[in-house]
């Protein structure tokens, strides 16, 4: 895997789990924890 610390990460829009939009530029400035996880569905 490659090392991506301090590397930007690529501008996206994703719904939360109320259906509202996010985009990761509304967190510009801020600390944010972002989790993946694979569906088992």
């Amino acid at each position: 895997m490659k090392d991506l610390k301090g590397k930007l990460a690529i501008p996206f829009k994703r719904c939360d789990s109320n259906g509202r939009t996010i985009l990761l530029d509304s967190y510009k400035g801020n600390w944010l924890l972002m989790v993946f996880h694979r569906h088992l569905g």
